[in-house]
């Protein structure tokens, strides 16, 4: 069959940046470069990139010509404005040309190349120019030197037998010898008609048989160098093989050797290069192709350029309308010629049934015709308007017997066509206005016809309506009818499935979508060469392959590898493989390789629907398929001799920037050896492929993988671009390859690119190999830190062992102290309470009396000396702890300096007190004072023989903090200087014959006391002079990390001692029970307190808390440290038991921290008395603590008589417990 060309349009819809195309040209990737009127275009296959004045240095946007350089890959662009070098690698134009020098800064209207390698440039006013590649020189042609040269010019032409062929504007053809510079002019005269047949000369050309064409304004002519005649070629009007047009603008030779000469306000004309001879030029017939509405026609018939590529496929530049495509491959789907014009547009009519008779006729149906075609060729039609019922119907199904044709309309019955005659007649259904969907002619020569309302049967001119089957199917739209092998009955409908009869006419088995099936609407039936039974319908494609079991059907639908599961209709091919048509084009089903092969519209098939039931499959192998845009037909056979596809190449590489503000897309060259560079911090890339064949780029597939990133190909479905980003520094190989959809990937021909991402500095290999070294280093240092590490930490835990040794002895001597000093002071009572009870005694002579002073003072010295000892082991072992209350730091100083002002005895030394000012308000610990002044006044008195005493308290302001200092100043024997670093360091004594004997402790006592109320503690002496001790604390300090108590307004009375009454007769005096382990300490208080008391005593705490229970004393007096149960916990025991809750306890130990004062407190006792205590305080103690209780009974029996009486009995019971 002949078929015409079939052209693809490219425009600025598709990215052109203007349809005012002047020159076509092809670079060694395949990348295919247009030039336009604004600006450059390079097309990869898919998208075009734009280089214009805004975004490159090209000399201009009005491109007029183009050349490719292969073997330095640059592109020599002409403008209206001036050149411009492309490099096609870098795709960046130079900054400079060899013309730069010569003014060349106008129209540009020929690029041609030179036959010694160079090439020709020549603008439009006069000049031309040659530049010699090899030698780098620029020669000039021009009228200065070419002596009758015309001043403008249109081409220029170098047939390498050194002659220029030059076509002038308005001024004819010059042939100027280039060795001798002489020129020949040729022009158009009226009178001759061999000369020139036009004055403007736009194209010059020399095809393989070295003919010599050239294009004017006023038609084709070829020059015979010899004869120096033309014979010219015009369009001739009526004549449709004649020149196209007179205006000739560009003329190329093909590679099947026809000429094509593209022509203004016409189109192309091809002229047959092969077995032509040119005696009589009105015997010479050209191939035409115009403008025209369909895809068979050119976009515009202005053409500018031809551009023949090199895989075979022509680019028409268009001057209005973009670029026209022809592919080199021969189209596999064709469609018929069956065309309707409507308001001067030429579309394809809506094709509803065909069929192929026994004559190889194609006869095609569409709304109130039918025609015939023969080899592709429209033969006749035939209206059926005056046969039909209604005003239209359309031509549903036609079935051929023997030489008629049956004609199933839509809404219309049956028509039968006699093709001999021409002759319709209708055939009578029974009704009127009937569909009829299917036409199926048995072996027995029945003609079965599916209709809207049921079945019916036409046989020797006798209609029968099937009404046993009707019955069966409830009249049910039949749209399919076949007989199976086995002579079974198959109809198909429209929403109730398959129905199979058996040769009674009686259903077998209803095939239901709600059983499986694929749809209940049946488009239509077939049965293939095997015996199998195909359905297509309206959600997928049927297929029972063994009809003994209908029930075994197979369904294919969309994820089976259908496009589209609205299946139309289906036709069986030679090899066995099944054809379909859906709503996206026409899938086929490979019965060998049990798969779907899709084309669509890329492929050539018509856009638009295709119709129900409508195909047919002819003698010769051709398939044919009814559409709503005409009738697509093809042979299965010719797909299988496809060109393969062509070698995939990549075409550009681009680093992605950031999409901030001004920034873009940097174009990436590949290194000599085939890699891209990136720095570590512009590893965002795209890579873009192509198969440089455009014929095949619609039905091309990609696939890529980067091997670095797994085996894995990626198909990227038609893209020819992937974009990869934040890719980790390394070396990657970007691999991709390419099929046509339908084939096999092409594995030999597999295109490759390397990458490398350099690292940071911080990641290069000196950098690693630095961090090795630095790790190996680190280790080693870390190695000998660690083994010193070990090693200090067994020095370490040899230490800590020593030091918790040390602790522990340190524990250890602290309990020994304390319990010595308990031993010390027990026996200290016993001593100091009857010297005291003597001193007391009026009886005594002054004699015994001095004496007994003696023993008491030495009996307080050894008390003091013995709580000295404690408080040093204290501090020495970090159990003393520093508790503060905000008080008056001048009554204390002054209290304990009138203190030692009246213990001297010496008239010889004076004792002077200065404390400012009067009222100095701090927190201080007023233990840790007093042991420091008590220390510092008794050294004082002890080395001051005859002099002055001086403590002074006085305020000390510097630029930044207040001071509290504290003086003690003496005139006695002084410290020598070499003693003085020493003095205060434990057990240190200093020597000398005023040296008094000691134990060394006291002064490093003050220091470590000084040290613990954070305060400064300095000494300054001379021998002779005296001694100066200063204490320093910071006023301000609040000590936030000591403890801290209430301030309390302590003021201390004396005791009164109050005179015993008299006893009465009757024993009602208090009872007081005495609680301790002490056998002498405990006759003592006994003895003491008989004269006036009851007393009761107890050796221990239990047996103390038994005695209060039976006899509920007034009164509690006990030690702490006892067996058994200790003061504590009998004072806690008396204090939670309601019978003895109101009993005072007075706490006797030999324990005087705060620490233990706060526990005997805490415990519930009234009065806490340390040992040795004097037995007058303690009479005091008790007396006060039984007169304050009366006090409060008194007061609780005054209420009582104001409550009611049986509050009364609860208070008094209450008070009877207190009494």
């Amino acid at each position: 069959m002949a078929q015409p060309y079939t052209l693809r349009h490219l425009g600025i819809e598709d990215g052109l940046s203007n349809n005012y195309v002047t020159d076509i040209v092809q670079d060694s990737q395949g990348c295919i470069w247009i030039a336009t009127e604004a600006g450059l275009n390079r097309f990869n296959g898919k998208d075009f990139t734009v280089y214009n004045t805004h975004n490159s240095d090209i000399a201009g946007d009005a491109l007029t010509r183009l050349l490719y350089d292969p073997e330095e890959n640059k592109l020599w662009v002409g403008t209206k404005t001036g050149i411009s070098l492309l490099d096609c690698r870098t795709q960046e134009f130079e900054q400079s040309t060899p013309f730069d020098s010569i003014d060349m800064n106008n129209n540009i209207v020929s690029i041609s190349p030179a036959a010694d390698g160079g090439i020709w440039v020549a603008n439009h006013y006069g000049k031309i120019v040659h530049y010699n590649k090899t030698s780098g020189k620029v020669t000039t042609l021009s009228r200065e030197n070419i002596q009758g040269l015309p001043h403008s010019h249109w081409s220029v032409f170098d047939n390498g037998k050194g002659q220029l062929y030059v076509g002038h504007s308005g001024e004819g053809m010059s042939i100027i010898d280039l060795k001798s510079g002489t020129i020949k002019r040729y022009q158009n005269d009226p009178h001759n008609p061999k000369s020139l047949p036009g004055s403007s000369v736009y194209s010059i050309y020399i095809d393989h048989l070295e003919n010599i064409w050239m294009g004017t304004n006023q038609g084709l002519a070829l020059y015979n160098p010899v004869t120096e005649d033309f014979q010219i070629f015009r369009y001739e009007a009526g004549n449709p093989e004649s020149l196209i047009s007179d205006h000739v603008y560009e003329i190329k030779e093909m590679q099947d050797n026809r000429l094509w000469i593209a022509t203004d306000i016409g189109g192309i004309s091809i002229l047959d290069l092969r077995n032509i001879t040119f005696m009589n030029p009105k015997d010479l017939k050209f191939q035409n192709i115009t403008n025209t509405y369909d895809k068979h026609g050119l976009s515009s018939g202005n053409i500018r350029s031809l551009f023949q590529d090199s895989f075979g496929n022509i680019w028409i530049g268009n001057y209005s309308s973009g670029v026209d495509f022809i592919s080199h491959i021969q189209p596999i789907f064709h469609t018929l010629p069956y065309m309707i014009e409507k308001k001067q547009i030429i579309k394809y009519k809506s094709v509803w049934g065909v069929h192929v008779d026994s004559k190889h006729q194609v006869w095609v149906g569409s709304e109130n015709e039918i025609a015939m075609f023969k080899d592709g060729y429209l033969q006749r039609k035939f209206d059926l308007t005056a046969h039909l019922s209604r005003t239209y119907a359309q031509v549903f199904t036609i079935h051929s017997s023997k030489e008629n044709l049956f004609l199933g309309l839509y809404d219309d019955g049956l028509l039968k066509f006699d093709t001999r005659t021409n002759r319709i007649t209708r055939i009578d259904l029974g009704q009127d206005y009937v569909d009829v969907n299917a036409l199926y002619e048995d072996r027995n020569g029945k003609l079965w016809i599916g209709m809207e309302y049921g079945l019916a049967s036409y046989e020797k001119g006798i209609l029968r309506r099937e009404e046993e089957i009707n019955n069966q199917i409830s009249n049910l739209s039949v749209y399919g009818v076949l007989h199976d092998r086995q002579g079974k009955l198959w109809i198909g409908s429209y929403g109730s499935g398959i129905f199979v009869f058996d040769k009674d006419n009686k259903c077998v088995i209803q095939l239901l979508s709600e059983n499986g099936f694929c749809s209940n609407s049946i488009n239509q039936l077939y049965i293939d060469t095997k015996g199998g039974i195909w359905a297509a319908t309206r959600s997928g494609i049927g297929y029972i392959k063994d009809t003994n079991h209908p029930e075994n059907f197979t369904g294919y639908k969309y994820g089976d590898g259908l496009e589209d599961t609205y299946v139309h209709a289906l036709q069986e091919d030679k090899d066995g493989n099944i054809w379909f048509s859906t709503d996206k084009g026409i899938s086929c089903w490979n019965r060998e390789q049990n798969k779907f092969d899709n084309y669509d519209y890329r492929d050539g098939i018509p856009l638009g629907s295709f119709t129900d039931g409508s195909a047919y499959a002819a003698q010769d192998g051709t398939l044919y398929f009814g559409s709503l845009n005409g009738v697509c037909y093809f042979n299965p056979q010719d797909i299988s001799k496809e060109n393969q596809v062509a070698s995939v190449q990549i075409v550009e590489c681009k680093g992605i920037s950031s999409r901030m503000e001004g920034s873009s897309d940097e174009t990436l060259i590949l290194s000599d050896n085939g890699t891209i560079e990136l720095p570590y911090d512009r590893n965002s890339f795209s890579i873009t492929f192509m198969i440089p064949d455009y014929s095949q780029s619609q039905v091309v597939e990609y696939a890529y993988m980067i091997e670095e990133l797994g085996n894995t190909w990626t198909n990227t479905q038609g893209e020819n671009q992937v974009t990869f980003r934040n890719l980790s520094p390394g070396k990657y190989t970007f691999k991709v390859k390419a099929r046509l959809r339908n084939h096999d990937w092409d594995d030999n021909r597999i295109a490759t690119m390397k990458v490398h991402i350099h690292p940071p500095f911080w990641l290069a290999w000196y950098a690693k190999a630095l961090y090795i070294l630095l790790i190996v280093t680190g280790i080693y240092v870390w190695f000998r830190f660690y083994k010193r590490k070990l090693m200090l930490e067994n020095s370490l835990e040899l230490e800590r062992k020593k030091s918790l040794n040390e602790q522990e002895l340190n524990n250890e001597r602290l309990r020994f102290y304390t319990n010595i000093t308990h031993e010390l002071r027990t026996p200290l009572t016993l001593i100091l309470g009857p010297l005291e009870d003597l001193i007391n005694d009026s009886n005594l002579s002054a004699y015994y009396s001095n004496k007994v002073k003696v023993i008491h003072s030495s009996a307080i010295r050894l008390l003091n000396l013995i709580n000295q000892i404690l408080e040093f082991r204290k501090t020495e072992t970090q159990n003393r702890k520093l508790t503060v209350a905000k008080g008056d730091l001048g009554n204390l100083v002054t209290e304990i300096g009138l203190r030692y002002k009246e213990l001297n005895r010496n008239e010889k030394v004076k004792f002077h007190i200065q404390v400012q000012p009067k009222e100095a308000k701090l927190y201080f610990d007023a233990d840790i004072i007093s042991t420091i002044l008590n220390n510092l006044l008794s050294n004082a008195i002890k080395y001051t023989p005859e002099g002055e005493i001086n403590l002074i308290m006085h305020q000390i302001d510097d630029k930044d903090n207040r001071y509290m200092e504290i003086v003690v100043n003496d005139t006695g024997y002084g410290i020598d200087a070499d003693a003085l670093p020493h003095i205060f360091d434990r057990y240190y004594q200093v020597k000398g014959k005023h040296q008094a004997s000691g134990t060394g402790i006291g002064l490093a006592l003050v220091k470590s006391l000084a040290d613990l109320h954070e305060g400064t503690l300095y000494v300054e002496s001379e021998i002779g002079k005296g001694t100066t001790f200063t204490f320093r604390i910071l006023a301000e300090n609040t000590y936030p990390d000591a403890l801290h108590k209430e301030e309390k307004e302590t003021v201390i009375q004396e005791e009164i001692e109050k005179p015993e009454e008299e006893k009465e007769d009757t024993d009602i005096r208090p009872m007081i029970l005495v609680v301790e382990d002490n056998d002498d300490i405990r006759e003592y208080i006994a003895s003491s307190f008989s004269s006036n008391y009851r007393i009761i005593t107890a050796i221990n705490g239990k047996e103390g808390l038994e005695q209060a229970l039976k006899q509920i004393p007034d009164i509690i007096i006990s030690d702490i440290m006892m067996p058994i149960m200790d003061g504590i916990e009998l004072c806690k025991q008396v204090k939670e038991d309601i019978r003895t809750s109101h009993i005072p306890v007075i706490l006797l130990t030999a324990k005087d921290s705060i620490q233990d004062k706060e526990e005997g407190y805490e415990s519930g006792a009234d009065s806490y008395l340390t040992k040795p205590f004097s037995a007058k305080l303690l009479n005091s103690r008790v007396h006060n603590l039984l007169e304050s209780r009366k006090k409060l009974a008194l007061i609780v029996a005054n209420r009582t008589k104001e409550l009611k009486p049986e509050q009364q009995e609860e208070t008094i019971k209450l008070n009877k417990l207190d009494e």
